[in-house]
């Protein structure tokens, strides 16, 4: 009894534990696609920014940061290479939302 007591009492702690381990996770990436800005969700559920490659969709998170905003205003609907940390992150209407948290952006020069 008392051993459950204390499972109980320690289950919460251990969640918060095992999630927090998980939202630390993440993954350098390079993607070279094209970018969208504007992009708008229900509920704002978005960056408001985008990497298409192909099918595959990932939301770019511009951290705040003045000059990426504007160079991805100036890159809309163009080819980019595009560097920084991927992460899953939980959302309401979407599932599971795709984010990348841009460290560069750069346009790419059509062959």
């Amino acid at each position: 009894m008392k051993a459950l007591l204390l499972f109980l009492v320690l289950l919460p702690l251990l969640g918060s534990t095992i999630l927090g381990a998980e939202e630390e996770s993440y993954i350098n990436v390079e993607i070279k696609g094209t970018l969208a800005t504007g992009i708008k969700a229900i509920g704002g559920e978005t960056t408001g920014t985008i990497i298409k490659v192909g099918k595959v969709t990932w939301e770019l998170d511009l951290g705040g940061s003045k000059e990426l905003q504007e160079l991805a205003q100036k890159l809309d609907q163009q080819p980019v290479i595009v560097t920084g940390r991927y992460q899953q992150k939980q959302g309401v209407e979407v599932r599971v939302r795709h984010i990348v948290t841009v460290k560069t952006l750069t346009g790419v020069k059509a062959k």
